[in-house]
C-alpha cells in the first residue's frame, strides 16, 4: 500500500507562502490599476486619434481657419458676433462672451442663457484661463486683435481655433455675416439676414429721389462731441436716408484711434436741423445744458435718442442698423417714408429672434433708456 506523503507545512514554508501571497496581491493590485489607467488613456487617445469633423472658413482678415463642424462651447469676444450668433440659433452654446453682449437687457430677456455666459473680455483684456476652463472649441474675436500683440499672443497660445470678425462698411458687414454663418454651418440663415438688410436699403433708395431739400444732421456717438468722419460705418447708413451728415463734410475732426471728435464751437457753425444721439441720456444733456441752447435743433426740440434694442441701433457693431435706417428716414422725411416703426420693430424681432415683443418693450426700445446695464469699468468700449 502506498502511504500518502505528510501534508504538514513547516514554519519556514508557511512564511514563504505568506510572502508569495503578498507578492501576488500586489501584482493583482498593480495590474488592476494599470487596466484602469490604460482605459482612461485609451479614451483620451481615441478622442484625439479620431479626426474631429471640421470645416475651413476664410475670416475677415483673410485667414483660412479650420473650425469644428459642430462647436459645442463658443466664445464671442466681439459684440457683433455675440448678437448675430443668437439670430443664427447658437445662443445656448455661448459659454463666454464680452462685456458689451452681457450688458444687453433685451438680449438677456430674449435668450436668458446668455446670462450664464462668463464675461471673459472687459475693456480689451482677455481672460485666457477662463476660456480654457470652459472647454471652448471655437472663438470669434475682433479683427483689431491683429494690432494688439498681447491679445493676439493669448489667442495663439490657447490653441483654440479663432475666427476674426470686423467691418467698416455695410458691404463688409454682409461679408462678416457670411463668415459667421459659414463657421457655424448655417449659411442660409446668414443670407436671410443679409437679404432683409439689402431690401431695406433698396426700399430707402427707391424713394430718395423724392427728397427736394436735404436736412442737416449731427450724430453724437457715445459722447456729445464725438461723431462720424466721412466714409465711416455710421456716415454710410445715415447718408442712405437722404440726410446731410454735417461732421462728414469737414476735415477738422480730432481723431484718437478709431474715434473722431469735434467741438461745440464747430457744431454751432454747422447749426444742424436735427441732432441724433446713440447713447442714452445724451439727448437730455444737450437739451438741458445752457451751452447748447442757441442751436436751432435745441431751440426747435429736434434732438433725439436713437432707439436701443439688443444693440444701439446703427452703432458700428449693431445688428439693428436696418431699423436705424428706417427710423431716421421716417424722422427726417415723414412725407416720403411711411414706415410704421412699431410694426417694423415687432416684425424684426419676431423674424430674427423668434421673440414676440410686448408694447412695453417696443416703447422701451424707442426710449432707449435703461436698455443696457451700466458699465462697472472705464467707459468707451
Amino acid at each position: 500500500m502506498i502511504r500518502a506523503e505528510n501534508s504538514a507545512v513547516f514554519p519556514s514554508q508557511a512564511k514563504q507562502i505568506e510572502k508569495d501571497g503578498e507578492i501576488m496581491k500586489r501584482a493583482i493590485s498593480l495590474f488592476t490599476a494599470l487596466i484602469i489607467i490604460l482605459s482612461f488613456t485609451s479614451c483620451g487617445l481615441n478622442k484625439s486619434a479620431v479626426a474631429v469633423e471640421s470645416v475651413s472658413v476664410t475670416d475677415c482678415a483673410g485667414r483660412a481657419v479650420e473650425v469644428p463642424a459642430d462647436p459645442q462651447s463658443i466664445c464671442t469676444l466681439c459684440p457683433y458676433t455675440g448678437m448675430l450668433i443668437t439670430v443664427l440659433g447658437f445662443a445656448d452654446r455661448v459659454t463666454s462672451t464680452c462685456n458689451n453682449v452681457a450688458r444687453s437687457n433685451l438680449l438677456n430677456e430674449i435668450r436668458p442663457e446668455i446670462g450664464n455666459a462668463v464675461v471673459v473680455k472687459n475693456s480689451g483684456d482677455i481672460n485666457a484661463e477662463e476660456i480654457l476652463n470652459l472647454n471652448t472649441d471655437l472663438i470669434f474675436a475682433e479683427k483689431g486683435v491683429l494690432e494688439n500683440s498681447d491679445q493676439l499672443a493669448k489667442l495663439e497660445t490657447m490653441g483654440i481655433p479663432y475666427v476674426l470678425i470686423g467691418f467698416e462698411t455695410l458691404e463688409e458687414q454682409f461679408e462678416a455675416t457670411r463668415v459667421i454663418g459659414n463657421a457655424l454651418g448655417v449659411p442660409e440663415k446668414a443670407e436671410k439676414y443679409i437679404e432683409y438688410f439689402r431690401n431695406i436699403i433698396d426700399s430707402v433708395k427707391e424713394k430718395s429721389s423724392l427728397i427736394t431739400a436735404k436736412k442737416n444732421v449731427y450724430h453724437s456717438v457715445n459722447e456729445a462731441v464725438r461723431t462720424d468722419n466721412k466714409g465711416s460705418y455710421c456716415d454710410l447708413w445715415i447718408e442712405l436716408t437722404g440726410a446731410l451728415n454735417v461732421s462728414a463734410q469737414t476735415d477738422g475732426l480730432r481723431v484718437e484711434g478709431n474715434k473722431s471728435y469735434t467741438t461745440l464751437e464747430q457744431i454751432y457753425i454747422w447749426n444742424p436741423d436735427i441732432i441724433i444721439c446713440n447713447e442714452a441720456m445724451v439727448d437730455d444733456y444737450i437739451l438741458s445744458d445752457p451751452k447748447w441752447k442757441g442751436l436751432d435743433a435745441v431751440i426747435n426740440r429736434q434732438v433725439y435718442q436713437i432707439p436701443i434694442g439688443v444693440t444701439r441701433w446703427g452703432h458700428p457693431t449693431s445688428i439693428e442698423t436696418p431699423l436705424a435706417i428706417m427710423w431716421l428716414a421716417r424722422l427726417l422725411y415723414p412725407e416720403i417714408y411711411d414706415y410704421d416703426i412699431d410694426t417694423e420693430i415687432r416684425n424684426f424681432y419676431k423674424e430674427f429672434f423668434s421673440f414676440d415683443l410686448s408694447d412695453e418693450w417696443i416703447e422701451a426700445i424707442k426710449d432707449g433708456n435703461n436698455m443696457r446695464t451700466p458699465k462697472t469699468n472705464k467707459a468707451g468700449e
